[in-house]
């Protein structure tokens, strides 16, 4: 399989297991953080495909690139 040059995470046994993956935890992680912190609301708006995530990107014009799994970057 091609990965034009991705990185590739390899899932631990228990995150197999559990379907729970760092990129999960680390968002539970970031969600703890006051809802008008400035680096939680980056970081969804780049990395998180949950549903508030998507309606602030929709609000702000940000399109998702469902190849990358993050936010578009201005070109």
């Amino acid at each position: 399989m091609e990965n034009h040059g991705m990185k590739v995470i390899h899932l631990t046994g228990a995150e197999k297991q559990s379907g729970y993956d760092r990129l999960n935890f680390a968002e539970d992680l970031i969600r703890q953080l006051p809802e008008n912190h400035e680096g939680r609301n980056t970081w969804l708006l780049n990395y998180s495909n949950r549903e508030d995530a998507n309606k602030m990107r929709a609000d702000r014009g940000i399109k998702w690139d469902v190849y990358q799994q993050a936010a578009e970057t201005v070109k």
